[in-house]
Order: C-alpha cells, then structure tokens, then sequence
C-alpha cells in the first residue's frame, strides 16, 4: 500500500471519530435540556386548569382596602336580673289592717320593692306580712306587734327589696352580697332573695324567712350571735348567709313558739358593729 492511500485512511477514521464524537456531544446536550431546561433548572409541569395559580396584587397595607371590614358583632350582655333595677320603687298596698302579736309594742311598716327587677311588690308584701305575723317570729314573746301599712302612713320602718346596687346606697356600705339594715331601712338583697345561698341545708322559702325575720331582728336592737355548738339549732340571728359554722339553718328567732333560740353575741366577718347600723348578715 502506498504511503498516499495510508494518509487518506488516516484523516478518514479520525472523521469518522469526530462525526461519532460531535454525536455523543449534541445527544447529551439534548438530554440535559429536555430534563432540566435551559440554564439548567427543572422544568416546570402544566397545570390542570383548576390547579394555576392567579396572579394576585398585593394591597398597600396603609390603604383603607388592605384591611378586611370588621363584622359588626352584638356585644351587650344581659346583666343577671337583680342587677337590673332602676332605683325607683313601688309600694305594695296591705291586704288588710290586721295587727300581728297579741301584746307588746307595736311597729308599723311598709314594703317597697325596687322597680327593674320584675318582682312583684304585692308577692313580696304579702311574703313579709306572713313571715312576721307567724308565730315563730318575733311576736312569739310578747314584745312586739306589727302591722303593714300604706306608702306615706308614717311607718317606724321599710322593708325594701333592693338591688345589690340599690342596697349599698340604703346601707352605706359597698357589700352588695348580703342583706343588710340602717336605721329604719330594712333592706333585702335581691341576689340573695332570688338565688339563697349554696350552703343553706333548707329551701329558698326558709332562706327568705330567714333574711327577713334577721334583719328586722336588727331594727328590733337585736345584735349578731354565732352558732352555739356544732349540730345545734343556729339562732336566726346568726349571719347564717356567710356560713351554718356546724349549726343547723334556722328561719325563726322561735322556732317552736315559745323559747327563743340564742347563741353567744358576736359576728363571723369581724367585729360587732354598732347597734343601728348592721351593713350585712
């Protein structure tokens, strides 16, 4: 073979090698771009049309827009019912003229109930005319008589059903828990009038009883007592709407009739006060 034939075959397989070669080069390229994308970066998919994403423009945050409107929300709660009165008072009128007691000094008075508190000021009478003129009360021994009269009949006392608010104003006393008595105002806490106490062994009637025949026990010059001894009958002086303090609830300074129930002076809240002014029970 002439040397002129080997040349050719020489510059024939390194073309060959080339051609091959600029094959691998180009296949290559084609495969990084349909993986990755030009540049190198992941393709993205298409999206189903419920899958794309609309462009959105980002408000100013200053803007009124850029703030969602508050909904307008009913806030006003209803305040517990014997919060609800309106410090004017209606008067209940006597059923009759009757006097309770058969001896002793008499005492006239009259019941107002606050207005607001949907409670009925003629229920309310008739409640503490029968709690007094019961013969448990304070009639039992001999020393009083009562009788209810009208509003402007010149009562020696009130008996008023007060809101907790309404009772700190008669009282002078911001206490609103309790009932309390000063001076001729003898004055029933609605709170505790509609809901007692939970401690209270007897039924809200009892409680009621209770409230009235201690308060009027205080316009009566009667001071506090505490329980005698645990399992005891409690004197209905006792300031029994804090605690029973091991007594049993008792709604009458006597109870069978005849013996008042007593126990030794003092007050479970701290010391005695003076003699016209108890602020609670």
């Amino acid at each position: 073979m002439t040397e002129g034939r080997l040349d050719r075959k020489r510059r024939l397989r390194r073309r060959r090698r080339f051609v091959f070669f600029a094959i691998l080069v180009v296949m290559a390229a084609a495969g990084l771009y349909f993986a990755f994308g030009i540049g190198g970066s992941e393709k993205p998919q298409a999206l189903d049309e419920d899958e794309r994403i609309v462009p959105t423009t980002v408000a100013d945050p200053t803007s009124p827009e850029a703030v969602p409107p508050t909904p307008e929300v009913e806030t006003q709660v209803t305040p517990p019912l014997y919060f609800s009165g309106t410090g004017t008072w209606t008067y209940a009128e006597p059923a009759n003229d009757t006097i309770a007691g058969d001896a002793g000094t008499l005492l006239q008075y009259d019941v107002a109930v606050e207005n607001g508190l949907e409670l009925d000021a003629t229920e309310f009478g008739a409640f503490v005319n029968a709690t007094l003129a019961d013969s448990r009360s304070w009639t039992a021994g001999g020393a009083w008589r009562f009788q209810q009269v009208a509003e402007g009949a010149g009562a020696d006392f009130t008996v008023y059903l007060a809101s907790p608010e309404q009772r700190a104003i008669l009282c002078g006393s911001q206490n609103t828990t309790v009932s309390c008595r000063n001076g001729d105002n003898v004055v029933i806490n609605s709170a505790r009038w509609i809901t007692g106490v939970d401690h209270w062994d007897g039924t809200l009637e009892t409680y009621r009883q209770y409230a009235v025949n201690h308060e009027v026990g205080h316009r009566l010059g009667h001071g506090h007592e505490v329980c005698p001894a645990e399992g005891e009958l409690s004197p209905v002086m006792a300031q029994q709407t804090y605690q029973l303090a091991g007594c049993v609830g008792n709604a009458w300074p006597f109870p069978d009739g005849s013996t008042y129930v007593s126990g030794p002076a003092g007050d479970y809240n701290g010391p005695d006060l003076p003699p016209d002014h108890y602020i609670d029970q």
